[in-house]
């Protein structure tokens, strides 16, 4: 393990080559313990190359060379299709962001509201009852009182995370494993490294504005088993912050992570959720899973109407620009005192 390494440094001969496992965090104090003390040839792999915080990895990496696309290898069974369900809307505008995302406090008291809980179970309920199931919590008394919520309405739940004794974890772990438990309400245990190929189901309750952590979590219901159709449920509204898992991504060593644009050219949301069925889908007027047709959003309507504003201001600018060019060769034509004196007035 990189933690039992990092305190150990120098007890073995010289590595001629360090392989790093979710290159991702190769920023963590671990591993920059052990990269800087052995100072040796490094190959990292990683289906996020960015830092939790949105910064490049171009500080440890020299090159990258890139694997295939999500799409290639859901088309090509390696990946299971998913269908992408945002049945509730979280407002997220003005929470504090620090280090590339939203402050835990904050996000914490906004995810604790009573009607959150009861939306977020009614979805699941709806979407995908009884499938294996794995939760994403802001902190440990969230995700405790995530999985007393489902308990109570009758469902297997258990809450686990970093403090959860070993034994404790490995034996949650196996019932889950096993069937026993359908929902389990984690804090930062099953983002990395973590592959149960019958999981059918990420629950998103955690907002983030971390590309990195976002596909880690929403993605870890994608292991391939044959007729399996993934379900995200994203009660945060994380698709508005973050691409979408299958779409195309420019990966760079240099440059941060692109933030999503919220907007297309004509004030519409480049992905919309169905008010009807509840999912997510590529601009559009109406809902291409079950018709219904798509009213525009309050800042959708906004958002037209900023553009139009701006439209009309560089219209006035223009006409503006060409009245003042008008004036400009009236006075240059002037011959006299008295001709400039009647361009003034």
């Amino acid at each position: 393990m990189i933690l039992t390494e990092a305190n150990r440094l120098g007890r073995y001969e010289k590595p001629a080559l360090i392989i790093t496992d979710e290159a991702h965090l190769s920023r963590s104090h671990s591993w920059v313990k052990v990269l800087d003390y052995y100072n040796t040839y490094t190959t990292g792999f990683t289906a996020t190359p960015v830092r939790l915080d949105g910064k490049p990895l171009g500080d440890i990496y020299d090159d990258m060379v890139e694997g295939v696309s999500v799409k290639w290898l859901i088309e090509n069974g390696r990946l299971a299709p998913y269908e992408y369900y945002a049945p509730v809307t979280v407002d997220t505008d003005g929470l504090k962001v620090q280090a590339g995302d939203y402050v835990i406090k904050d996000i914490e008291q906004l995810m604790t509201d009573r009607a959150i809980y009861s939306n977020a179970l009614k979805s699941w309920e709806k979407i995908a009852k009884g499938e294996k199931t794995i939760a994403y919590c802001v902190s440990v008394n969230h995700a405790k009182e995530t999985a007393e919520m489902f308990r109570k309405a009758g469902y297997s739940a258990v809450e686990l995370d970093g403090g959860t004794p070993p034994k404790k974890r490995a034996e949650i772990m196996q019932k889950f494993r096993d069937g026993e438990i359908a929902v389990l309400c984690n804090v930062g245990i099953i983002s990395e490294g973590v592959s149960i190929d019958d999981v059918s189901c990420c629950l998103l309750l955690r907002p983030t504005e971390s590309h990195a952590l976002y596909w880690q979590q929403a993605m870890r219901c994608m292991r391939y088993t044959k007729g399996k159709v993934a379900k995200i449920i994203d009660c945060v509204g994380n698709y508005s912050r973050n691409p979408l898992p299958d779409m195309d991504v420019e990966w760079s060593l240099t440059q941060s992570a692109k933030k999503t644009r919220k907007f297309d050219d004509n004030g519409n949301f480049f992905i919309r959720t169905c008010p009807k069925c509840f999912k997510v889908f590529k601009t559009a007027n109406i809902c291409p899973y079950c018709g219904h047709e798509y009213p525009l959003h309050p800042r959708e309507i906004k958002a037209h109407e900023d553009i139009e504003l701006q439209r009309i201001t560089a219209e006035q600018a223009e006409k503006a620009e060409q009245e003042r060019k008008k004036a400009r060769q009236a006075q240059g034509r002037a011959q006299t005192f008295e001709e400039l004196l009647a361009i003034g007035r």
